[in-house]
Order: C-alpha cells, then structure tokens, then sequence
C-alpha cells in the first residue's frame, strides 16, 4: 500500500493524528559491490524530520567513498552491533579511529572537515549514517567531533524490550551528551509482543525506523505500522509518549530533536546559509585551509 493509501485509510478511520506523519519507505542505494543502502532524506518527510537532513542505513563490504567534506552539518556515523570488524575513520581534526560495533562516531563538521571511512579489510559495517543540520550560528564555528565507545551505552533492559540510550535521556538512563544540538539516539530491540515507552520531550520531534521486524507506533491514540525498511515521525507538541509495539522480533532507532526551523542551501555534503556561503567554504578546502587527512 503506498503513503497515500495509507494514510486515507488512517483518514477513514478517524485517526488522522496531528503528530504522527506518514509512511516513508526507503530508497535502495547501491554504489559498486561493496555498498548497499535504504536512503531517507528530509524532502520525504515534509519538515517533520528536522533537525535531521538525512539517514542512509547501509552495509559496507568494502572502501566506497573516496576523502570528502562535509561543512554546516554533523556526520554521524552508528554502527550495530551485529557489524563485523572495525570501521576505520580517518579526519582533517587528525583523528585516525578504529571504530567499532555498538560505537558512535559524532563529526561535528561545522565550517568545514573532510574524512574518509571505510571498513577494514574482511569486515562488513551494519550502521546508520546520520546528517543532523547545525543552526547558522553554529556553521561558522570550528569542526571538532566525539566518539562513544559501545561499552559507554547504557542499557535499558526489562521484559521485552532491551533498549540502548546512544545519545540523551530516556527514562532514568543518560546515554552521550556534549553534542552540538542536542539529540537522543535509542536502539532499541523489543521481543515478540514487547513494548517500550519514549518520553518525547515538549518542542521536540522524533523520527522512527525500523530496521528489522514490524513495529506498531502509537501516540496518544494515533497508531502507524512499520515494516522493516520503513520509517515515520512525530511532530514537535507538548510532551507526549511513543509507545512501541511488536508482535514479532524487532529491532527500532528513534532519533529525536528540536527542529531548528532555518533555511538553507544543499550542495552535496554541505548544508550552508547561503550560497555564498557554500562558495567560500569550497574555495577554503581547495586552497587546504582545513589540513589532510592522517594516513
């Protein structure tokens, strides 16, 4: 059934809801044979994703991508723990990582860094790769970035659901923090008929995706149904609960934040005020004003 069927049916019903928006399912990307992608941009999804501008969820084989900039965003890279061998990453900041399964990489790229990542040789990377946008205020300021080691991820644990607080607050569990714009990261797996409960705080809009499984989304008495590969969000309002359910084994993110509601100009891997502003942010790459890249 697509979107629109979708959501005339929810329509029909009487449970059009206010904050919960439709279905999106993501695009297969596919780059050579080491490569394989579900891409979400935040054209799909109307506005509702901010401050998120993109999430690919992927698995790498194999190098892929050769060094590149980023500028007026942070990349995020989080890696499931079901990836095997380490993900190598190498910055202009002169950091030169290993990282690993369960871990979460934050390039807070700002005025400008370049890196390259790329899994060691045998492995495979199962992650997210996360775009969260930066207020203009923010992407003139310098690059800087942190790393979360998996055994940092506290771990909220109950009968069916075991639920990892990456980044922020849920329930009595602090996962990271010291991000630039503040963001909560769940990864969350729920057993055959579990339920877990998100508090969404007040003025802050979540995404949710399903990465395997069947998740029922419910707000308030709105409900939406997620099968794998398919994701949704919920529109900043007063503090409300996201109630996740599964009739089967699942495996679910939630990225929440404050939408920061600015506009900007895309160029690839930059997302800068002004087009005058992505000008002079490539002129300085080109003239290697944000250092190289350590091998």
């Amino acid at each position: 059934m697509d979107d629109t069927a979708t959501l005339e049916k929810i329509s029909d019903a009487g449970h059009l809801s206010d904050r919960l928006g439709m279905i999106v399912t993501g695009v297969p990307h596919k780059i050579g044979t080491g490569f394989l992608a579900r891409h979400f941009s935040e054209e799909m999804f109307g506005g509702s994703m901010d401050p998120l501008l993109m999430v690919d969820h992927f698995v790498m084989t194999e190098p892929t991508f050769e060094p590149h900039l980023h500028a007026g965003i942070s990349a995020v890279t989080a890696l499931f723990e079901d990836s095997e061998g380490a993900f190598l990453n190498r910055d202009t900041l002169g950091h030169k990582l290993a990282i690993k399964a369960g871990d979460l990489y934050w390039l807070a790229a700002a005025s400008g860094a370049a890196h390259e990542e790329f899994p060691e040789k045998g492995g495979r990377t199962h992650a997210l790769q996360i775009f969260v946008n930066l207020p203009a205020l923010l992407k003139a300021k310098p690059a800087r970035a942190f790393h979360v080691p998996a055994q940092d991820v506290p771990i909220l644990k109950e009968d069916g659901y075991r639920v990892r607080v990456v980044l922020g607050r849920s329930g009595d569990a602090t996962g990271a923090e010291g991000a630039p714009v503040e963001v909560t990261m769940l990864d969350g797996f729920l057993e055959k008929n579990g339920r877990f409960a998100h508090t969404l705080a007040r003025d802050r809009q979540a995404w949710i995706y399903a990465v395997s499984g069947r998740l029922t989304i419910r707000v308030q008495n709105e409900e939406r149904v997620l099968d794998a590969g398919t994701a949704t969000t919920v529109k900043a309002g007063p503090q409300t609960d996201i109630v996740l359910l599964s009739g089967e084994p699942s495996h679910f993110v939630l990225l929440a934040g404050k939408p920061i509601k600015e506009t900007f100009v895309k160029h690839g891997p930059l997302v800068m005020s002004t087009a005058e502003d992505v000008r002079r942010t490539l002129l300085s790459y080109q003239a290697g004003k944000f250092g190289d890249i350590p091998r």
